[in-house]
């Protein structure tokens, strides 16, 4: 018990640390050598980094509408062929794994200019619908993963219970398949938000500059060495993130209750 304690307690200091760094450089207003921590803390700052960039509110905007549609987009791919995927007997498990990691397999800059090179004949480029599109085609690896996972722990013994009593194929995916895939589903929509909201290459090949998202106004001033408006950036960014996986939870779980009260009354 001790001993899962300090693990525990490791695994929490790896995590939380970074974070506490963030905030530290954020809000230091005084921070020279050999000091460890700050010598002076100050939130005034943090206001005028915000509001002086005329591409914060536009960039935020952008990241977490791209962010929105690609989840639904890709959830809409990934719940159907995903049932498709766990039960087929054609490919053997390998082959079926790496056909869904080939996606992240292949290297990133080939397929990005392969991508682009289609989408501009394709007037896609500089589009909302050009960077969704790429967004779905690296997030779909891991959705589907996980709802294959899902789909394998469930079997199809309750499907085909239901179909024996008359239920519809609609009844079916909201009384039975929905409640039992429901963890799985939050966790793969929460998942493949935020790696939608952290993409940085595949926006800038496909957006040309035009659509701007939060990565994009953040890591020039990291690479630059302004790790203060960096800093400030990436809580913002991960404020921003939260935010969104808290709403596809709240969602995801509403549209189940409320349908079960429906059902009940």
């Amino acid at each position: 018990m001790n001993r899962f304690k300090g693990i525990l307690l490791i695994w929490g200091a790896l995590i939380l640390l970074p974070f506490i760094w963030l905030i530290l450089i954020g809000v230091s207003g005084q921070w020279t050598y050999p000091h460890i921590l700050p010598s002076e803390l100050r939130l005034s700052h943090i206001g005028q980094i915000l509001l002086s960039d005329s591409q914060l509110k536009p960039a935020l905007l952008n990241s977490l509408l791209i962010g929105c549609l690609a989840t639904s987009l890709t959830m809409l791919v990934t719940i159907p062929t995903a049932k498709v995927f766990a039960f087929q007997q054609i490919l053997p498990v390998r082959g079926l794994q790496v056909l869904i990691y080939l996606p992240l397999i292949l290297p990133a800059v080939a397929v990005m200019t392969a991508t682009q090179i289609s989408f501009i004949q394709l007037r896609l480029t500089g589009t909302f619908l050009g960077i969704i599109l790429v967004h779905v085609y690296f997030l779909l690896p891991y959705s589907l993963q996980i709802m294959m996972q899902m789909y394998r722990q469930i079997g199809t013994g309750y499907e085909l219970s239901g179909k024996t009593l008359g239920a519809t194929n609609w009844q079916i995916w909201r009384s039975i398949t929905y409640p039992l895939v429901k963890p799985g589903l939050i966790s793969a929509s929460s998942l493949v938000f935020i790696i939608s909201m952290s993409q940085y290459l595949p926006t800038f090949f496909i957006g040309g500059g035009k659509i701007v998202t939060l990565p994009m106004i953040l890591l020039p001033y990291a690479q630059s060495g302004r790790m203060q408006i960096a800093s400030v950036y990436s809580l913002l960014f991960i404020a921003a993130s939260l935010i969104g996986v808290s709403v596809i939870n709240y969602v995801l779980s509403l549209s189940h209750d409320e349908r079960s009260r429906k059902d009940g009354a």
